[in-house]
């Protein structure tokens, strides 16, 4: 997976995603859209690359609801030039995301850190976004 850290900007799919993101500003809100869709529509096996990104997409989401929720600096550098409102939907979506992410039956990703003894301390270093996106679910 390429991970150095447990948090969401922590492995090198996340940064290729965030840059591809913030590499084109003006279409951000679907390029988030399309990635957390492909995780919370999905019926294949999630690969670690899909979720990674998702969970990029869905700190976005959270960041532009409380900016200051990114703490990672590359996350931060990343989110700091998209300018998007997060419609209710898009926030539905992005809850979603943390829901599908940490399910390890049919999830590379989470089944990676499971087997490392980690989705707890993954969990929690995702907690925060977690937070900011529920108690902005109407």
């Amino acid at each position: 997976m390429g991970a150095w850290d447990f948090g969401p900007f922590g492995n090198d799919d996340a940064l290729d995603f965030a840059a591809a993101v913030s590499g084109a500003p003006q279409a951000a809100a679907e390029t988030i859209r399309a990635a957390m869709e492909s995780v919370v529509r999905g019926t294949e096996y999630l690969d670690t690359d899909e979720v990674s990104a998702a969970l990029v997409g869905a700190c976005f989401v959270a960041e532009r609801i409380a900016p200051g929720t990114i703490e990672n600096g590359n996350g931060r550098h990343h989110a700091a030039g998209l300018d998007f409102t997060p419609s209710p939907e898009l926030v539905a979506l992005a809850v979603a995301v943390f829901d599908r992410a940490f399910d390890v039956r049919d999830n590379e990703w989470a089944c990676l850190w499971d087997e490392g003894g980690a989705l707890n301390k993954v969990r929690a270093e995702h907690a925060a976004v977690e937070a900011v996106l529920r108690a902005a679910v109407p």
